[in-house]
């Protein structure tokens, strides 16, 4: 071996237990002495720094009637389907208006593919069965969801909805939901100016 070769393989040693020194003299300092992790709150959102969505719920005849709310505006858009399903699963304030989804079913876990398709898992507390909807029922519930998601979030292309993980051909017997849905606009009332 020439003196060399021989000369960088004892550098190297050198430089090794050098780092490995250190790592341990590091290790050693009482906790006192290590970086404490700083927790900020998160304030609320100052009031018109939010984003408005319209979210659509049902109203007494066959349509969807935008109810127009400020949500926080979240980074990613992911965290912001969340906080939209959020604010329409809580219901609408207005009482001429209902509820998607009965209480029975809740929002549980989404997910946007790749291609920004987005599932969204409807947990039906244990059940199994169909919920007892009549077709008109089924249509508003559905697109309530469906028309919320697309109508707000422009980046989603589609929406998916599964039950209990799993996707159903339909929820009520009445939609075909065994493909991806679009934003269905003429469910949506319309206001006389």
């Amino acid at each position: 071996m020439s003196g060399r070769k021989l000369t960088i393989i004892l550098l190297a040693i050198l430089v090794a237990l050098i780092a490995i020194v250190i790592g341990w003299w590091i290790g050693q300092k009482p906790e006192s002495e290590l970086p404490v992790e700083v927790v900020v709150p998160v304030e609320p959102i100052p009031e018109g720094t939010g984003l408005l969505v319209d979210l659509y719920f049902p109203g007494s005849g066959t349509q969807l009637v935008a109810e127009q709310r400020e949500v926080p505006r979240e980074s990613e858009i992911d965290k912001q389907l969340t906080r939209l399903l959020q604010e329409l699963a809580a219901g609408p304030e207005s009482i001429e208006l209902f509820a998607p989804l009965p209480e029975e079913i809740t929002v549980g876990w989404i997910h946007i593919n790749p291609a920004n398709v987005a599932y969204v898992d409807l947990d039906f507390a244990g059940e199994a069965a169909r919920p007892a909807w009549g077709s008109g029922q089924e249509i508003l519930s559905v697109y309530s969801i469906v028309n919320t998601v697309l109508l707000n979030l422009p980046e989603i292309t589609a929406v998916i909805l599964l039950s209990n993980g799993q996707q159903r051909p339909t929820f009520a017997g009445h939609l075909d939901t065994s493909r991806p849905l679009l934003a269905n606009r003429n469910l949506i009332a319309t206001t006389e100016p």
